[in-house]
């Protein structure tokens, strides 16, 4: 028993150490062009870039810079230019998932606190 416990153990150690490494993965994005689809929205990329941000307040926060994602035909992430003072670092650099983001009638609602977006991995142009 105590050989299987310490075999345990060390699978655990080494898949946790997995983990870790693939979470401090580096994800390369590209920009997606304008004609492309965003399936989320049903709008395409052209469309979306320069919407309205706004937070949980319905008040603006920034605007769409870009929409980028793993392959040019894949978008995944919008990278927002949020305004002085909208409680987000005045920032221009962060790739924050389609799925943070709901359509409202005014712009896109961002679903993420200014925690969770200071996290996000950054888009280097």
């Amino acid at each position: 028993m105590r050989v299987f416990t310490r075999q345990l153990l060390a699978a655990a150690a080494i898949g946790a150490g997995f983990l870790a490494s693939a979470a401090t993965a580096q994800v390369q994005f590209v920009e997606v062009p304008d004609g492309t689809l965003m399936a989320p929205w049903n709008m395409n990329v052209e469309a979306v870039e320069d919407l309205n941000v706004l937070g949980a307040n319905g008040q603006k926060i920034g605007e769409v810079d870009e929409v980028i994602g793993t392959s040019p035909a894949t978008p995944t992430a919008l990278v927002v230019d949020f305004e002085d003072g909208a409680g987000f670092a005045d920032r221009d650099d962060v790739a924050i998932p389609l799925d943070a983001f709901q359509m409202s009638t005014n712009g896109l609602l961002l679903t993420a606190s200014a925690d969770d977006v200071a996290n996000m991995p950054r888009w280097n142009e």
